[in-house]
């Protein structure tokens, strides 16, 4: 399936160079996305519990900068 997958997402990618370039960008956009998704479903996903703690100090990171600005509006 992974294979299919990557093989689908390059594809996609491939259409959307020759949608650039041949048909003025029709298309473009969404091939583009497709391709990205499709690669990033092969890809494994063997780093996700490591990814959701970055995901936790980021959204920290965010909420403290949030916090932040609030407070100098405040002022």
């Amino acid at each position: 399936m992974p294979i299919t997958m990557m093989v689908l997402g390059i594809a996609c990618l491939i259409a959307a160079a020759i949608s650039y370039f041949r048909y003025e960008g029709k298309n473009f956009d969404q091939l583009v996305l497709i391709g990205v998704i499709f690669l990033s479903a092969a890809a494994p996903s063997f780093e996700v519990d490591s990814s959701i703690g970055e995901l936790k100090a980021i959204n920290q990171r965010l909420v403290d900068l949030q916090k932040a600005v609030e407070d100098l509006q405040k002022r």
